[in-house]
């Protein structure tokens, strides 16, 4: 009897616990995913990145670029193609959005200006660059245009294709770091098909070839942002003071940039250019020294920064700042 009367307490201790397991184990699980999806200092995670580096990649503030006009280095002189080629190559990086393509910047200088022989003029590119106020400059060559026609030369109504393909070359270069990041060459082309009667003059004509070779080249210059995109995106982001009264501090550099209000940013003076004693080749800009951080507490304009001390001191007009 007494042995009877244990064995059903037995089950329900048992079915209890089991009862007990089974309500905590939702919570429980949350808790396991909770501590295994943890992607901080501790744990890796897919793509390599703690928080903080994530959000930073995300946040980064835009860098002004210049597209200096193309070098049209091809016997091919229909239409500009180098003024035509940059300014597609603008219009392909305004539309990402990840970078600020200055309108109200004016020069008079273009790709061939800084080409010696094979060679880029480096230092003078960098000292426009800088005089310009850009983070990044870039530069391109026409290096092939290629038309061509095909088709049935017999019969009163005969079928045509014309085809352009063009080679675009590229190189950018950082201005800060004085040093070219990357260089790439992309083609593109383009075709027509049409019926043509006895006249065929339309087709041949230098407009229409202009108009197709412009086509290839838009290709061209749309499959370059991709790549420009990612080189200037692995640049860290660079400032200046613009302007230094009582306890505001004025950065070249707001809302447009990606800032935002409670942002730190480090000082540093102008670190001095470096060349090689031999050759007199321009070999780059050295890191000025630190002299203190900046916090962001209010915009100016439509790209300015109104920025108060936060350590430091001695800053001045023309100092670089940087992201803390």
């Amino acid at each position: 009897m007494r042995c009877a009367m244990k064995v059903p307490m037995m089950m329900t201790l048992v079915l209890g616990l089991a009862l007990a397991a089974c309500q905590r184990s939702p919570a429980y699980k949350r808790d396991q995913d909770y501590y295994r999806g943890d992607s901080g200092s501790y744990y890796s995670n897919p793509q390599g990145k703690s928080p903080t580096q994530r959000v930073e990649s995300l946040g980064q503030p835009k860098k002004r670029v210049l597209v200096l006009n193309f070098w049209n280095d091809t016997p091919v002189k229909i239409g500009d193609l180098g003024a035509f080629g940059a300014d597609e190559l603008r219009r392909g990086l305004h539309l990402t959005q990840r970078m600020i393509l200055p309108t109200d910047l004016t020069t008079e200088l273009s790709t061939e200006d800084f080409i010696q022989g094979e060679k880029v003029r480096v230092a003078q590119l960098i000292r426009e660059g800088r005089k310009l106020g850009v983070a990044v400059l870039l530069i391109g060559r026409v290096s092939k245009v290629v038309f061509r026609q095909r088709g049935d030369d017999i019969g009163l109504l005969r079928q045509k294709q014309s085809l352009a393909a063009v080679d675009l070359e590229l190189k950018v270069f950082d201005v800060a770091g004085g040093r070219e990041i990357m260089a790439v060459a992309r083609s593109g082309e383009a075709a027509s098909n049409a019926m043509v009667a006895l006249d065929q003059s339309q087709i041949e004509s230098p407009q229409y070839r202009a108009d197709l070779t412009k086509l290839a080249m838009r290709e061209a210059a749309a499959r370059l942002v991709p790549d420009v995109v990612r080189a200037v995106e692995k640049l860290g982001w660079e400032g200046r003071i613009a302007k230094v009264a009582a306890n505001k501090i004025y950065v070249n550099a707001g809302k447009a940039s990606g800032l935002v209000v409670g942002d730190i940013l480090r000082v540093l003076a102008p670190g001095d250019d470096v060349y090689d004693p031999a050759t007199g080749a321009f070999l780059g800009r050295s890191q000025g020294q630190l002299k203190g951080t900046l916090e962001v507490v209010d915009f100016l304009g439509t790209d300015g920064a109104v920025t108060e001390l936060h350590t430091g001191g001695n800053v001045l007009e023309g100092d670089i700042v940087q992201l803390y």
